[in-house]
């Protein structure tokens, strides 16, 4: 066995266990798909700087378990994923979830090409790139949730893509801690929404889901 062999077995196994912690369902084309989106973000950060993570085992907790820590709480059949940079949240989400039809809006060229290039190598039939802002973003149907990653303010977040969620969508934020003043805001634009505490395997950080309620 030679050393990429090697590395992609300790990846496979690592990302077995790490999906199990999570109770996040997969099969064989799923953990061969994450292996090999892996790959292609660490060959193509070396030239374009996608995501400041260069170690591709550290990118196994700090990008894939992280994204994936949200799959219990997607519910619908259509996801948005705003300013996706490297396909993050979207593409792990669209890897896991074949029955989901994942789009994402990044604004970013180089991200966008990466995405596109990477969603073709692995061929992910389920997801597709927006090269946009996602402010000038009008889709044809409108979506079941939208999600973002370290993205904005919620109230950007949510301002920003009203018109594209559906009108019993949820927005689905993922932040570090609690943003205690940013809820604070959604209270007065007269939002609903819950907090979730988010336990990421391997990762030694405060991780939280914000869940909005779309105005009905």
């Amino acid at each position: 066995m030679n050393a990429k062999q090697e590395l992609t077995s300790s990846l496979e196994n690592k990302l077995m266990l790490g999906l199990d912690a999570l109770d996040v369902s997969y099969g064989d084309r799923a953990i061969n798909s994450l292996v090999e989106f892996m790959y292609l973000l660490a060959e193509w950060n070396k030239t374009h700087n996608l995501t400041a993570v260069d170690d591709i085992d550290e990118m196994l907790s700090v990008h894939v378990f992280d994204c994936a820590s949200i799959v219990p709480y997607i519910k619908g059949s259509s996801l948005l994923d705003v300013g996706s940079g490297a396909g993050l949240p979207g593409m792990v989400l669209a890897i896991l979830s074949p029955a989901l039809e994942v789009t994402s809006v990044e604004t970013r060229g180089k991200k966008a090409q990466f995405q596109m290039f990477a969603a073709n190598k692995i061929g992910l039939k389920n997801f597709r790139v927006e090269n946009a802002r996602i402010e000038e973003f009008e889709p044809k149907e409108k979506f079941a949730m939208i999600t973002s990653r370290a993205y904005s303010s919620l109230e950007t977040f949510v301002d920003g893509s009203k018109q594209a969620i559906a009108s019993n969508g949820r927005w689905l934020a993922m932040k570090g801690q609690v943003p205690k003043d940013e809820l604070k805001v959604l209270k007065k634009m007269g939002l609903k929404f819950d907090t979730f505490a988010l336990k990421v395997p391997e990762l030694d950080a405060q991780r939280n889901l914000v869940v909005i309620d779309a105005p009905k």
